[in-house]
């Protein structure tokens, strides 16, 4: 009765947060404890038990802690090694085609890509930019501006170069319009 009430007073405690997403669980959960003094094992609730369950427990509470703390649950080096060898075969490809056409002097591999590699919906994470002038991450109230030459500053960075009605780009000798910046988003 004792880690009954201990059990309640920490599931009050502390499963408010999981209640918007995981409601019909924590009454699943709570309507046990009726049963605990008499064993579950006898009860309703004796699936809950079953061994297999644990292994998926396992693998929920790990998803959730990661979640919380806005961490992924593979580890960094597993996607990286899965990307690179998504990305690898349409790579070669274009390198092959732009051997051909001997044109390599054009993407040295520092650069960006020169194609859009899909890595598929697992692996597509919300990017957070921080401008290189200010050295700030964006905000809905300074998110990133994109501008003619293809370089992406913050809006306050922008106003702060564009006050007058040209400013040149500060990584290249384009001259622009303030007001031809667009917004991005990532």
């Amino acid at each position: 009765v004792m880690s009954q009430n201990e059990a309640i007073q920490y599931a009050r405690a502390h499963f408010n947060q999981f209640v918007q997403r995981h409601e019909k669980e924590i009454q699943n959960l709570m309507g046990m404890f009726l049963y605990l003094p008499h064993g579950i094992a006898t009860s309703p609730y004796a699936h809950l038990l079953e061994p297999k369950l644990w292994s998926e427990i396992y693998d929920i509470f790990t998803k959730e802690a990661c979640f919380q703390l806005g961490l992924s649950v593979e580890s960094p080096l597993s996607i990286s090694i899965n990307a690179g060898c998504t990305a690898l075969p349409a790579l070669l490809n274009i390198k092959q085609v732009m051997q051909q056409r001997q044109v390599t002097g054009i993407w040295n591999g520092k650069d960006e890509l020169p194609i859009e590699i899909d890595l598929g919906p697992e692996h597509r994470y919300h990017s957070v930019f921080a401008c290189p002038i200010l050295r700030q991450q964006s905000t809905d109230q300074n998110p990133p501006m994109r501008l003619i030459c293809g370089h992406v500053i913050s809006r306050d960075a922008l106003n702060k170069l564009g006050s007058s009605s040209k400013f040149k780009c500060p990584y290249c000798p384009v001259e622009q319009n303030p007001s031809d910046a667009r917004l991005i988003y990532f």
